[in-house]
């Protein structure tokens, strides 16, 4: 027997060309009328995209979710976005209690490696869109330094494998152990994996 209560569904990605399960969702609506969704692209960039735009927001949740305060939530992300979302909810009136998480990926991009104990620096990343420059030891990746000093870039799995990190290399070069989530077209473009980009020099970076 179907639930009879409302889900309101909300996701976000980077761009349309992240969104997955596009086709299921659509379906899974036409199905159940008492599930909305709610999808947001934090940097859809010059891809065709109608619905909303930014991160997952106590703004956005606000008018995706009518009486908000009275649900039970449940966060599935990266602990960052999770972190951001709990924070949001609470202040929209959400009781903790009532606000359950489940994180995916990893923290670490090798969850069996200790953390590095190196103090050598491999060169300055400059993140342009936040106007923030950290310098990166040679066992980080620019995803490392971005947590470190607080730059928001979306993350998931954290393997290079998903591709929600993906950003733009304006200057310099990097190496990346794993890039299976980047098409020809976006290396072509400059793209690289946050959580896989090691640094050799200084670099800049659309973040």
């Amino acid at each position: 027997m179907r639930w009879p209560g409302k889900i309101y569904l909300i996701l976000g990605f980077s761009a349309p060309r992240d969104f997955i399960f596009r086709e299921e969702i659509t379906a899974l609506q036409s199905s159940n009328a008492n599930l909305r969704a709610t999808v947001s692209m934090s940097r859809p960039g010059d891809e065709p995209w109608s619905g909303a735009v930014g991160r997952i927001d106590e703004r956005l949740v606000a008018a995706a979710v009518p009486d908000i305060a009275s649900k039970r939530a449940h966060i599935c992300g990266p602990p960052p976005m999770m972190d951001a979302v709990k924070a949001a909810l609470l202040g929209l009136g959400v009781a903790e209690a009532n606000i359950k998480t489940e994180a995916f990926g990893t923290i670490k991009r090798d969850p069996t490696a200790k953390a590095s104990a190196s103090s050598e620096v491999a060169g300055k990343v400059v993140f342009q869109a936040s106007d923030t420059t950290a310098n990166v030891t040679v066992d980080a990746t620019i995803l490392d330094a971005a947590d470190d000093i607080g730059v928001a870039i979306d993350n998931a799995c954290r393997s290079g494998t998903c591709g929600s990190c993906r950003v733009k290399l304006i200057s310099g070069n990097v190496s990346m152990a794993v890039q299976d989530s980047l098409t020809e077209r976006d290396k072509a473009d400059g793209y690289i994996l946050a959580c896989q980009a090691k640094i050799r020099g200084d670099v800049v970076v659309d973040a």
